[in-house]
């Protein structure tokens, strides 16, 4: 198994695509819960289901958040031709979980405490782990 290490210094500037997949997915997901929470909870119902539909297609955030996760992907699969899966996944998740973790707490106001963060970062640390010797 080759370390993370390896990876980074054969990998060296292409792993800012990496940073840009998790910003993007990151950006992506505060599009929908903005756009979704504009019209508070929805009921888990064939109702619910009906008035998510119509709020996918009226609301300009999840319209937007969706292109932006259809075009997330097409730079995923850019990365994924540059990487070996094993190295990109895990990268690119850690960065995803700092990233998505600051920007609801700075964009959409959540409450954010040490334990979520403490949580994060054994996270970020154990998917760096796994690619370790």
């Amino acid at each position: 198994m080759k370390s993370y290490g390896d990876a980074f210094s054969r990998y060296g500037p292409h792993v800012l695509l990496l940073a840009v997949v998790a910003a993007m997915s990151c950006a992506n997901q505060l599009l929908l819960k903005a756009g979704v929470s504009q019209g508070g909870p929805i009921a888990i119902s064939f109702e619910g289901l009906m008035v998510l539909i119509r709020r996918i297609f009226t609301t300009p955030l999840i319209l937007v958040g969706y292109a932006l996760g259809g075009l997330t992907n097409l730079v995923w699969l850019t990365a994924l031709s540059r990487f070996e899966i094993s190295f990109a996944a895990p990268v690119m998740s850690s960065l995803y979980f700092v990233f998505l973790l600051a920007a609801s707490a700075l964009f959409l106001g959540e409450s954010v405490g040490p334990n979520r963060w403490i949580g994060t970062l054994l996270i970020v640390a154990g998917m760096f782990l796994v690619g370790q010797k």
